[in-house]
């Protein structure tokens, strides 16, 4: 018999709301970096266009799509260690194991998303339901692309209405967040994350 996977939306919007409001200035400091990395690196990209070093501008939109991926692995490591009750830091946000197949998943998902909306919509956001934890699998378990897009699609199964109504809640959070003079969002956006690896725990046990 198949293992029936549940998880209770009211828990996990309430674990992260929790979570994001007694580390609101942690969270806090991960975007000041973020913001950092993205102001430098948006303003040399802007050097070289306004030179019209095409090339180098290219090669350097590659590597800052590397760095946001380091951060993006970073942040999904920082959350899960929440969920974990573990204590991260502020370096955890720069995570670089299986970077490789992290970038690999990303592109994978991206394609089988927009092959999804390209067929009438409803099959693309199925699609983004089914695979949105194959990233998680990759910095948490260290799963190759191709596995962790397999094992997600497995472990949501049986749940995507589910999902889908857990993604509305949260989005409904977010605009909520944004419509208290922006400030919301520091606790809406971590609440959301958090969230979010709280049920791919609960899923993955």
């Amino acid at each position: 018999m198949a293992k029936i996977r549940h998880f209770s939306k009211r828990q996990a919007i309430s674990f992260g709301f929790k979570t994001a409001k007694k580390n609101v200035f942690f969270f806090l400091s991960i975007f000041v970096v973020w913001a950092m990395v993205t102001f430098i690196t948006s303003g040399v990209q802007s050097s070289l266009n306004l030179n019209k070093q095409f090339l180098l501008s290219f090669i350097f939109s590659l590597s800052m799509w590397v760095v946001n991926s380091i951060i993006a692995m970073g942040i999904i490591n920082i959350c899960l260690k929440f969920v974990d009750n573990k204590t991260p830091k502020l370096k955890d946000i720069f995570y670089i194991k299986n970077l490789f197949n992290f970038i690999l998943a990303s592109i994978l998902r991206t394609i089988i998303i927009v092959a999804g909306l390209i067929l009438f919509i409803i099959p693309g956001i199925i699609f983004s339901i089914k695979l949105q934890f194959s990233e998680y699998l990759i910095v948490d378990k260290n799963l190759s692309a191709v596995d962790s897009i397999k094992k997600s699609w497995q472990m949501t199964k049986g749940v995507k209405w589910n999902l889908f109504l857990l993604g509305l809640l949260l989005g409904l959070i977010n605009i909520l967040g944004i419509l208290a003079f922006l400030v919301g969002t520091l606790i809406t956006v971590p609440l959301t994350l958090i969230a979010n690896a709280y049920v791919y725990r609960k899923l993955l046990s």
